[in-house]
């Protein structure tokens, strides 16, 4: 009884240890430093014990900026958020706190005279012209006396209500290519393609020159022109894109689309023959009946030990410091001093970049911790833990999601307050509690969805945001659905994230013995009772 006393008391000091100042000043800076300060800022500290220890980070990261701002006695965020909450721009006179008041939403409700008026302030000519051009009817030909970026600037940064009800005009094919030559067209075109209301710009943007454009708005374009049902108009889009693709991701897309809108096998050849493994490449050796060869699942293991502790983020930062800076031709001998189990996610980081990323690693470590688990939901899990921290269970992201499978400290303590559980952060640095936790997360996403594209989508961006997008009219029996639906996601973290985890669960369902065909899962989409709860049921 006394034993096991102790044993909780030891457990509770552990869990509820405080960070010092001493151990911050300790480490070096790096991301794994921010994160301790950021704990730190957290507990119960001197306002200048918390000015100490946020000089010591980079500065970079959201969350840690935030919650320096409330316990620190600095001015300076209060000063901002002040100046940008004034409305009175005449009425400033302190010349830093007008640039920071400053907007073009608050001059968009100004007259023509107040505009002229506060010109005579503002020492950017760029935001001069900006105060013209809103000054200007709402016509193309009074537009054309702008530079591109101006117009496009006007554009991108008033209100959607705004572009609805004056910007919505015709362009003319011309007028359309001159500002074409803006980099700001990128943005452009995904304002004016997401938008239903835009209606005349949704046509005028029809005749851009796919020369003018890079490849992603060649991309969008090429969608754009299929909603339309210009196929041979999205197929010139689709070429410019494959052209100026610079990563092979992008041009197995743009091949992709290239066999669904000509269906020219030739296409689907192209990508047997891609090096990389994504969903495009997957469909073609399906539709071809060619097997993928360029990858492993095991590699060789030693029983030797090592002094590196992969469970610690610092360690594991010098580690990747290193491999960053080893040259190519010594990548293989640098592998080879990693092949302890517990080093074998860096053994195929390695191995993998010595083979410029053309063979891919799907291993499957920690198995003792999966084995109450069924294939399919280990496969799924997998596919999670590669794409978010190839293996490292320290693996630490710009937003302090943790370890294994990159969960984020707030569902970290809702989860742990609803399982009556008292929890480190650091303990998700460990791969039987990472693991624990993030399976208890995916089974209580399994209750609202039956398909692991839906189920990667949800644990990247949300249960909210997917049910979100569902409702949207989105995965439907439409011409080139379900792949429209998966590109056009607004949201590109989310988007990308669906597609690296869904390659990477028909990946190990391969592997695990288990048949898959990614064909029939991309059909699967369009059927709300075999993927969802959110859609109506048919």
């Amino acid at each position: 009884m006394l034993k096991n006393l102790v044993l909780l008391l030891l457990i509770s000091a552990y869990v509820n240890a405080e960070i010092t100042l001493k151990e911050i000043t300790s480490k070096p800076t790096c991301r794994a430093k921010d994160f301790l300060i950021w704990q730190f800022l957290k507990q119960d500290i001197t306002d200048k014990e918390a000015d100490r220890a946020y000089a010591q980070a980079t500065g970079k990261n959201y969350k840690l900026k935030k919650e320096y701002s409330k316990r620190s006695n600095t001015s300076e965020s209060d000063y901002k958020k002040l100046c940008r909450s004034k409305k009175d721009l005449f009425s400033i006179d302190d010349k830093e706190c007008f640039k920071l008041a400053l907007s073009s939403y608050k001059t968009l409700k100004m007259t023509n005279a107040q505009r002229e008026k506060l010109a005579k302030k503002v020492e950017s000519k760029q935001f001069i012209e900006l105060l013209k051009i809103q000054s200007e009817p709402h016509s193309a030909e009074s537009y054309k006396k702008y530079s591109a970026d101006t117009v496009l600037k006007m554009f991108i940064q008033t209100t959607a209500s705004h572009r609805r009800k004056n910007l919505n005009i015709n362009l003319d094919k011309e007028f359309i290519n001159y500002l074409a030559s803006s980099k700001k067209m990128a943005q452009f075109i995904k304002i004016t393609t997401r938008d239903k209301s835009l209606n005349k710009l949704r046509t005028s943007i029809l005749n851009i020159n796919p020369k003018k454009l890079n490849a992603n708005s060649n991309f969008i374009l090429a969608l754009h022109q299929l909603k339309f049902h210009n196929k041979a108009a999205a197929i010139k889009h689709l070429k410019q894109t494959y052209k100026q693709a610079k990563y092979a991701i992008d041009k197995d897309k743009a091949s992709f689309w290239l066999y669904r809108v000509s269906k020219d096998k030739k296409y689907l050849d192209n990508l047997t023959l891609s090096m990389d493994i994504n969903i495009y490449t997957l469909y073609a050796h399906e539709m071809m009946s060619v097997d993928v060869e360029n990858y492993y699942s095991s590699l060789e293991i030693m029983n030797s030990k090592t002094k590196i502790n992969l469970q610690n983020p610092f360690e594991w930062d010098v580690l990747r410091s290193k491999i960053k800076k080893t040259p190519e031709n010594e990548l293989f001998g640098l592998a080879s001093q990693y092949k302890q189990k517990c080093m074998l996610p860096v053994q195929s980081i390695i191995i993998q970049k010595a083979y410029s990323h053309k063979m891919h690693g799907y291993i499957m470590p920690y198995e003792e911790y999966l084995r109450d688990i069924s294939n399919d939901d280990k496969a799924l899990v997998y596919a999670i833990m590669r794409q978010e921290s190839a293996f490292v269970p320290s693996a630490l992201s710009r937003s302090f999601a943790l370890g294994l499978m990159q969960m984020m400290p707030f569902l970290v303590d809702a989860m742990a307050k609803d399982m009556k559980e008292k929890i480190a952060y650091d303990d998700m640095f460990k791969p039987e509690t990472n693991l624990k936790y993030a399976i208890k997360h995916i089974e209580w996403m399994k209750k609202s969805l039956y398909h692991p594209l839906f189920m990667a989508y949800a644990y990247n961006g949300g249960m909210g945001f997917l049910r979100r997008y569902l409702k949207t009219g989105t995965f439907s029996n439409e011409e080139y659905e379900p792949y429209l639906s998966m590109e056009l996601m607004s949201n590109r973290e989310s988007r990308e994230y669906g597609k690296k985890v869904l390659a990477n669960y028909v990946m190990y369902k391969k592997i695990l013995g288990e048949d898959v065909s990614i064909i029939h899962l991309f059909q699967t989409l369009k059927y709300p009772k075999s993927t969802d709860r959110f859609r109506t049921q048919s």
